[in-house]
């Protein structure tokens, strides 16, 4: 059985998809753009990469994948591009055609499971060791409104640091290294930065070995649930029921006195806000407590 799974797009989108990706009975090849490649390439060996968007791009790949003569095609990515792919691939395709809007990984699990050709997704869980704690402050250049305050970072570490007495790693984008490292001189304990000092691979093993990591909406934050670590994301500008990261151990904290009916927003807003002013951590640790 030849199969193959397609998803570009960001790559906390892409890193969402790992879950049913390990799942599948056969090796899926995995059809991505070079950043999945990245993140993707300890796990996976088959890749066929959409270098960029472009017309002769998406071309060429159409016609790479009507050569591999796959069986099945999972798409993933479920968005115009990737039903013009897979409508001239000419190969039995899954999309999420008649599947309601759900959480990320079951979405994918949803799509793929008619195909009998994906096992139930792994929610098995073994403690972690008291190692480090992530603090993942950034999110994207392009999203100053997922920022918290430097208050509420400071609030955060304070209580973490008085429950768990653990250094703390603090990760973003090469682009947010001065913001990260102006949070970290306000902040207390052993303090790491690592933010723009990682490879895609660097991160996704520190996020894997770290006893419990605090992130923004943002791609750190669905590849430290994947690998399986306690991850808390705080939303604000995002929708934490559409976006929130993967797995019992993880959970989504939100200010409840700015969303009072509970109701996220249904489109992602770049307007900078006051979201996050009364965030409670300890929220988000009692819905973990089980997994610390």
């Amino acid at each position: 059985m030849k199969i193959a799974a397609l998803r570009f797009s960001a790559l906390g989108d892409i890193a969402s998809t790992i879950p049913a990706l390990r799942a599948f009975k056969h090796r899926p090849t995995i059809i991505t753009s070079p950043m999945g490649y990245e993140l993707l390439k300890d796990e996976f060996y088959d890749f066929m990469i959409l270098k960029n968007k472009k017309l002769f791009e998406v071309t060429k790949l159409i016609f790479n994948i009507r050569k591999r003569n796959f069986n099945i095609l999972f798409d993933f990515q479920c968005n115009d591009r990737s039903f013009l792919i897979t409508k001239f691939a000419g190969i039995k395709t899954y999309n999420n055609h008649n599947i309601a809007t759900s959480i990320p990984s079951d979405i994918f699990y949803k799509i793929a499971k008619p195909s009998n050709c994906i096992n139930s997704l792994d929610r098995t869980f073994t403690k972690k060791e008291k190692t480090y704690v992530v603090l993942n402050c950034g999110s994207s250049p392009k999203w100053l409104s997922k920022r918290l305050p430097i208050e509420k970072w400071k609030e955060i570490n304070k209580i973490l640091y008085e429950r768990y007495n653990l250094p703390f790693v603090l990760t973003g984008d090469k682009n947010e290294q001065e913001y990260i490292e102006h949070i970290s001189k306000h902040l207390i304990g052993n303090i790491k930065v690592l933010a723009g000092k990682t490879t895609l691979q660097e991160l996704k093993e520190v996020l894997t070995k770290a006893y419990l990591t605090i992130s923004t909406d943002s791609a750190a934050m669905h590849i430290s649930a994947v690998q399986k670590t306690p991850t808390i994301g705080i939303f604000g500008p995002t929708n934490w029921k559409r976006a929130a990261p993967f797995g019992p151990w993880s959970t989504a904290i939100y200010d409840k006195t700015f969303y009072p009916d509970g109701i996220p927003p249904q489109k992602s807003q770049n307007t900078i806000r006051n979201y996050f002013d009364n965030i409670e951590l300890e929220e988000g640790l009692d819905n973990i407590s089980e997994f610390l």
